[in-house]
């Protein structure tokens, strides 16, 4: 299909022709051109611009692996699947601004792979060390508070019971037991994963446990959309007149439904590595829009635990272990994470 350029080395190299085909089949106009974008940790997505607009085109779904396998499988049908769901109904039934129409071509005769064609979300889209030095200190106030809102906003998207896509049958399924238990079961898995790694230790382990208790007796709450990875990198932020506000929001591939209060911690935790000032006014801005819970306070230290052993086991394996967590126990490290963001509920 003509000369082709590698936009990420995930996506690998793609022609002027591909893209042509792709906008063809959905009637989004000519090809123009297409550019890298600018974050995003796995490189599926890239920027295409037609005659009738500005697009991102996501590809290379994630593989998949179930409980107790060894190996990640490829099943194409499962990511996309879930994300265009997910959009779906956010669009209807909330007012937070995801890509819509979100147009799933699911046959793989132009890439070799299935893909997602959106619209691109306008406004501008940080990271955490990126947004200190564009925005002025005022503002970067004035985008917490906005995260905070939207993170009430989609959870208006509520659901009758916990639960994510399966990834055998494709479709929305419910933890058994509940959020909190399945949240748990999570948490002990990538704890065994980093245990067998020698980056865990018994008292690590035991501090799970208590934890988890604690929040099994607290009781389950309402079960409403989760994204799983709310933070900056994750959408697009927009000035209007004197206000910032939430103008896109992007990568559902995580997305679930549970406790939507799991997603304070992801933004929380990030503030309290850059700017602590911050993080109360990010949880403040969501609390004051939810209803009080005083269950949150024994639920949240789970939550936290589940979401800092994703970053701890990752960070420690074996021939690749990150220097800050040399003579440290995920215990020394995590702790001023539950403490920090606790004492702001």
């Amino acid at each position: 299909m003509g000369e082709a350029r590698v936009y990420s080395e995930r996506l690998g190299a793609i022609s002027a022709a591909q893209f042509e085909a792709a906008l063809a089949r959905f009637g989004l106009g000519r090809f123009v051109k297409a550019e890298p974008t600018t974050a995003g940790l796995f490189g599926q997505n890239v920027f295409v611009t037609s005659s009738a607009g500005d697009f991102v085109l996501r590809g290379a779904p994630h593989w998949v692996k179930s409980p107790g396998e060894a190996a990640w499988r490829r099943e194409d049908r499962w990511q996309f699947t879930k994300e265009v769901f997910f959009a779906r109904q956010l669009h209807a039934r909330t007012q937070a601004p995801v890509p819509w129409p979100m147009l799933h071509d699911e046959s793989s005769d132009i890439f070799g792979w299935p893909y997602l064609v959106m619209p691109r979300m306008p406004g501008f889209c940080f990271d955490e060390r990126r947004i200190g030095k564009a925005l002025a200190p005022d503002d970067r106030r004035d985008v917490a508070v906005a995260l905070g809102a939207m993170l009430a906003q989609m959870q208006a998207l509520t659901s009758p019971f916990a639960g994510d896509f399966d990834i055998d049958t494709i479709a929305l399924a419910e933890f058994p037991g509940g959020n909190t238990r399945h949240v748990l079961a999570q948490t002990r898995g990538h704890a065994g994963e980093t245990e067998a790694n020698g980056a865990l230790t018994a008292g690590d382990r035991d501090w799970i446990e208590a934890v988890g208790q604690t929040a099994l007796a607290a009781g389950e709450r309402p079960n409403t959309f989760v994204h799983c990875d709310y933070k900056l990198n994750n959408l697009s932020v927009a000035q209007d007149a004197a206000d910032w506000r939430v103008s896109g929001l992007f990568d559902l591939h995580e997305a679930q439904f549970g406790d939507g209060a799991l997603d304070i911690v992801r933004q929380a935790c990030s503030y309290l590595d850059s700017e602590p000032e911050l993080a109360p006014v990010f949880v403040r801005s969501y609390l004051e829009r939810v209803p009080a819970d005083p269950r949150l306070k024994d639920l949240m230290p789970l939550y936290i635990l589940n979401d800092r052993m994703k970053i701890w086991g990752y960070f420690t394996r074996p021939g690749a272990r990150a220097a800050w967590s040399e003579g440290k126990t995920f215990r020394e490290w995590a702790a001023r994470y539950v403490d920090g963001v606790v004492a702001l509920l």
